[in-house]
């Protein structure tokens, strides 16, 4: 399970990343206690903000991918997490200030979402140099699981500040904790990293990731399924889960930092297990998680109390995230190398763009039903597209297998290079 962490790149990594990412947590479980406190408790408001977060990766991150396969990913992501790190120092001081309002909020989240559609390809290929092509999945899963452990301690820590301090002194930390990822990054013996020829500039390269799985039907599938999921699942469901603390269960800003850090304990589970698989998963492992999560989410509507629906929520966590790593190594180990870094960016393109649209939608129908009956919609909505995207797959599984195998496209520079 922590076969990564034996090699000394990763590691240093790994831990400078778990602060980092623990800054993160506590930052965004600020900012929507601040949007809750501007707009309201105005879930369409959670859901813009959202939106304007995650939105820009369909824009940017295609181009992004381009990038991390043509330069150096140490030197992109020290410039993308030195500006994520500024833009909480921004929030920081108007926060301290008290000039900040929704349109500040807005404007820095979409400055985040720019930031992080660059940040996202770059980082995720970056897993491959680290430990090799032998150890991607468990490289994938570790990384989730120190995701997740961040997100599980971020929201409690970021709860109890907002209580006994205020909002604006988790800004501060989080722009203090992208130091930690940035030194780290620094540290990095770049003579031991597995790197690929850098790709030379050529035309076309642009469109190669889109090009490569258009002729791979099961990568169709893969992220549309993810995009999908992304809409309803855990993260597009950060946006109801303020609201259910504060209107369904009369709970403040340390039931709301619960729930969250429930979610994360079930995403910590669910990428360690996901980590101890090796090779290619099985294709009705990514589409069973899908099915599964929609049932853990139809359980967490029927809960009656905030701590029954927080023991809910582990599974939630559990479920969902086990599906994005399984999703995430099914996708880069269909790619070569070379090409990596822009197939990623497509995936990525239509994951976090399935959570950037999901989020406001999930917003705007809990203030038309209800936060619960929101849950309720999701899961069902989880479970149908899991069921057909099996089904799907089932269906061109058997039609290629009555036909002759087509060659499998390749990019040019993957040849060359």
């Amino acid at each position: 399970m922590f076969r990564s962490l034996s090699v000394p790149n990763y590691r240093k990594y790994f831990w400078g990343g778990m602060i980092s990412n623990t800054g993160v947590w506590m930052q965004r479980t600020a900012q929507a206690w601040v949007v809750l406190q501007l707009s309201g408790a105005s879930g369409t408001s959670l859901g813009l903000v959202t939106l304007a977060q995650f939105g820009p990766a369909m824009v940017f991150s295609v181009y992004a991918g381009t990038l991390s396969d043509r330069y150096s990913k140490i030197k992109l992501l020290v410039l993308t997490q030195t500006l994520l790190g500024l833009t909480s120092l921004i929030l920081a001081i108007l926060d301290v200030t008290n000039v900040v309002t929704l349109n500040h909020v807005y404007a820095l989240a979409l400055a985040v979402g720019v930031i992080t559609a660059f940040d996202m390809p770059a980082r995720q290929a970056f897993a491959s140099e680290l430990v090799g092509p032998n150890n991607i999945a468990n490289a994938i899963g570790l990384n989730t699981a120190s995701f997740n452990t961040a997100r599980l301690l971020g929201p409690p820590l970021a709860g109890l500040m907002i209580g006994g301090l205020n909002t604006w002194s988790i800004f501060f930390v989080h722009a203090a904790s992208s130091i930690a990822i940035v030194v780290t990054l620094l540290r990095i013996d770049v003579s031991e990293l597995s790197r690929q020829a850098a790709l030379a500039r050529a035309p076309g390269q642009l469109l190669a990731g889109f090009r490569f799985v258009r002729h791979a039907p099961t990568l169709i599938i893969f992220i549309g399924l993810a995009s999908l999921v992304a809409a309803v699942g855990a993260n597009s469901l950060q946006v109801v889960i303020p609201l259910i603390a504060t209107e369904r269960f009369g709970s403040d800003a340390l039931g709301f930092g619960m729930l969250s850090a429930a979610l994360a304990v079930g995403g910590l589970l669910g990428a360690l297990l996901a980590s101890m698989t090796s090779g290619m998963p099985r294709q009705r492992w990514v589409f069973g998680a899908a099915v599964l999560l929609g049932v853990s989410q139809l359980v967490a509507s029927l809960m009656p109390s905030l701590v029954t629906f927080a023991i809910a929520l582990v599974l939630v966590g559990l479920l969902f995230m086990s599906f994005v790593v399984l999703a995430n190594t099914s996708v880069q180990l269909a790619a070569p190398a070379a090409v990596r870094g822009r197939v990623i960016a497509v995936y990525m393109m239509f994951f976090m763009g399935g959570g950037a649209l999901g989020a406001p939608a999930l917003g705007a129908l809990a203030d038309w039903l209800s936060p619960m009956q929101t849950v309720t919609v999701a899961g069902a909505f989880s479970i149908a597209v899991g069921a057909g995207c099996a089904t799907l797959a089932l269906f061109i599984r058997r039609r290629l297998a009555r036909q002759a195998p087509a060659p499998v496209w390749v990019p040019e520079e993957v040849t060359t290079c």
